[in-house]
Order: C-alpha cells, then sequence, then structure tokens
C-alpha cells in the first residue's frame, strides 16, 4: 500500500520494510517486523491524510496476537521438553522389570524356540500364523487349530517349514483367526518379556524386551521380576 510522504514525496510502506521481508522471508513477521512496518507507516503517511485509527487497532491486535502465539510456542516448547525429560526417566526405571506391550515380532536365537502371544477377542475355530523373516519371506507356518478368547501362546520351535533351522533375528508373526462360520476374529499380539534397555532414536522411547524395540505406549502392563528362591545348603 503506497502512502503519500511530507512535501510531496511518495514512498511505499512495503518499500520501506524490504529489507525487514527479505530477512525474514516467506512473509513470516515477528513482533519487531509488525513495529518497524507500524512505525514506517506513521513517519510516511500524508498530514491531510492521517492513517486511519481502525486499521492502526486492527494492526496492533495483530501484532498482539503474534506476541502471544510466540509464548504459547515457547511453553509448547518448554512443555515438550519437560514431557521427554520425564518419559527419559520413566523408561529408564523400566529396566530389568518384566512387561507385556503390543508387539507382532519376537527375536529368534541360535538354539532354542521363542515365544510371543495372540489375544483374540473370541473363540476362534481356526487360527493360523505365518512366520516371516526381516526380508518379507514366510520361513513357516503355524496351525494352532482351535483356541479360546483372550491370551494365547505362540510358541514356534525356531525351524521352518522345510525343517531347516531357521536364521537368528527378527521374525513377525502374521495372524489369521476365523470363527466357525469363516468370519474373521479380530486379534492382536503382544510380547511378554525382560526390559534390557532403553532406546531415544526416534523422539520417543523404546524399550529393549527380549531383542524387540516396543514403544513405550505400547505397555499394557508392568511387573516386578520374580524373586530368586535362595537354595539350602548344608
Amino acid at each position: 500500500m503506497a502512502v503519500n510522504g511530507i512535501g510531496g514525496g511518495s514512498e511505499s510502506v512495503s518499500q520501506a520494510a524490504a529489507p525487514v521481508v527479505a530477512k525474514t522471508g516467506n512473509n513470516a513477521l515477528n513482533k519487531d517486523d509488525f513495529m518497524k512496518l507500524l512505525t514506517a507507516q506513521l513517519k510516511n503517511q500524508d498530514p491531510n491524510s492521517p492513517v486511519d485509527a481502525k486499521e492502526m487497532v486492527t494492526q496492533l491486535s495483530q501484532l498482539t496476537s503474534v506476541e502471544k502465539l510466540q509464548e504459547m510456542s515457547t511453553k509448547l516448547d518448554m512443555l515438550t521438553a519437560a514431557t521427554n525429560s520425564g518419559a527419559a526417566n520413566s523408561s529408564a526405571s523400566l529396566i530389568g522389570k518384566t512387561v507385556t506391550g503390543v508387539a507382532d515380532t519376537a527375536q529368534l536365537g541360535a538354539t532354542g524356540p521363542t515365544k510371543a502371544a495372540v489375544n483374540l477377542k473370541q473363540d476362534a475355530a481356526n487360527v493360523k500364523v505365518s512366520v516371516v523373516n526381516s526380508a518379507g519371506r514366510v520361513v513357516a507356518k503355524l496351525d494352532l487349530g482351535a483356541l479360546k478368547a483372550g491370551a494365547q501362546e505362540i510358541n514356534w520351535k525356531g525351524l521352518e517349514d522345510s525343517g531347516d533351522r531357521a536364521a537368528q533375528g527378527i521374525y513377525t508373526f502374521q495372524v489369521s483367526a476365523k470363527d466357525a462360520n469363516g468370519t474373521d476374529v479380530e486379534a492382536s499380539q503382544s510380547i511378554t518379556g525382560t526390559v534390557n534397555g532403553v532406546f531415544y532414536e526416534n523422539g520417543k522411547p523404546e524399550l529393549d524386551v527380549n531383542g524387540v524395540r516396543v514403544p513405550m505406549g505400547n505397555l499394557t502392563s508392568i511387573s516386578q521380576p520374580a524373586a530368586s528362591i535362595p537354595t539350602a545348603t548344608k
């Protein structure tokens, strides 16, 4: 918006404030920029046609809004930092405890089986599980038959369908559950184990549960490890 300067000269507010806009970029103005624009407008106004009072009030209200938004942003940043710090302290205290969390993966070691769990919303007449490796290949298919509603264990011996021992690593369990009529039964999966460590790489704490990363927000239960019973000696 152009305004006439004193003595017949002409200058635009946008030209006077050009360094400000160039400095901020993308027309993102802060409260100082608003004040500079307002000052430039008052300085270059035509005495015979001063700035409209309503327009000035509008500009001042915009300045106030910008200040409030900046204060809110600062407070949100502080709240986020405090929340992340609290989550970090809470997650670290879980190391060594037994937890159960929502997860569809499990780690297979060099020897022995691996376990997970499927939670059925209702009784299922037929439950099948596909074990998928990190490359996305199905290495084994498990037929669990009929299972009752609730948490049911998935116990994989670590053998591929070919009979060979599967390579150690992380495996995904894909569950298909159907009732007697062939209708899908709602199922979720979980893992239970000891928390061995905590990771913060993705912005939120993830727990190492038996070698599987489980987001802290996915936990469904936490318990103290069972106390060891001392052996009596003579």
